[in-house]
């Protein structure tokens, strides 16, 4: 029944979310725009949102759902789709019981010239950023401002519209740091490395992480000291990661996604406890006691990777294939 229901978890795709819910004991129902048997199985309740163009939730749908299925009681966790809109986050803070982060802070991580102008006062070591054109002799990828999966990527030196901007290109090492915030601290949880799925139009789209992975111990303690200040700079709570690029000697930060993102698929096993819990905790002002996370006895590897259909599928009813 949804009356027994502890948590609603809205996202574009919100498998991994739920089965952090059903991994910390919490039963969930699931707004996200596919609906899926795994999702299916692991939620009291999925209900598949309506979509815009490309993967964008229409806000009028997800508000009527919302309406119907959460009501004012029930915590409301967020995973994708809000990062380029946050006034959508100041609607569902305004009806809602919402666990993470605000519009202000999400605002402040995302919009890019800021960010940058920010992450240079707490000597942050970050890549320029360019609002039109990027001069001369200076390689830059077009991003689109709050973009996630990486298909928004694409090198240009002019942005093609009033959504996107430039960031300067960093050769390098792709990981990203899993953390958490309690609005003033972090507390690094572990590092994944990530990697590309490209196609012609997507060259940057992302493919997939693996993780924990083992770096330098100066570099490891640098960048928690680094998500300490910019907690403190921004408020952030909750679980969340920071995309880096390792280049001889040190790292850039190239993005921070405040949200519990898809290394979710890698991290939440034992040796750490429920990592949904310990968002909510973390949203409260408690951070846990635990070191970063390496690879070595009882800790293993994992790997999650995104399978591209290379053509559209429809599956109706059909049974799957035996593979």
């Amino acid at each position: 029944s949804r009356d027994e229901a502890d948590v609603v978890i809205v996202g574009i795709a919100a498998r991994g979310l739920a089965a952090a819910a059903r991994r910390a004991g919490l039963r969930a129902i699931v707004l996200d725009l596919f609906g899926d048997e795994d999702t299916r199985a692991l939620a009291v309740e999925a209900i598949p949102l309506r979509r815009l163009g490309g993967f964008r939730i229409d806000p009028a749908d997800l508000a009527e759902q919302l309406a119907i299925h959460a009501g004012p009681d029930l915590p409301i966790v967020l995973g994708a789709g809000f990062e380029h809109a946050p006034e959508m986050v100041d609607e569902l803070a305004a009806r809602f019981r919402l666990v993470g982060n605000g519009s202000a802070t999400i605002a402040r991580l995302k919009q890019p010239l800021a960010f940058a102008d920010m992450l240079a006062g707490l000597g942050i070591a970050h890549p320029r950023v360019f609002p039109e054109r990027a001069p001369d002799g200076v390689r830059t990828l077009e991003k689109r401002i709050g973009g996630s999966g990486g298909c928004h990527v694409r090198p240009a030196d002019t942005v093609g519209g009033s959504d996107r901007y430039l960031q300067e290109f960093v050769e390098g090492r792709t990981v990203s740091a899993l953390f958490l915030g309690d609005g003033s601290a972090a507390r690094l949880l572990g590092f994944s490395e990530q990697w590309s799925a490209p196609t012609p139009d997507a060259p940057f789209r992302y493919g997939g992480a693996a993780g924990p992975i083992l770096l330098d111990p100066a570099i490891g303690r640098d960048v928690a000291a680094a998500l300490d200040r910019l907690v403190a700079a921004t408020g952030l709570v909750g679980l969340a990661s920071a995309d880096l690029v390792l280049h001889p000697p040190g790292w850039s930060l190239i993005e921070v996604n405040p949200r519990p993102g898809a290394t979710l698929d890698i991290f939440d096993h034992p040796p750490l406890p429920p990592l949904l819990g310990l968002h909510f905790d973390a949203c409260a002002g408690t951070l846990p006691d635990l070191p970063p996370l390496v690879p070595g006895d009882g800790i293993e590897v994992r790997a999650a990777g995104i399978l591209y259909a290379p053509a559209f599928i429809e599956m109706r009813l059909d049974a799957l294939p035996f593979w």
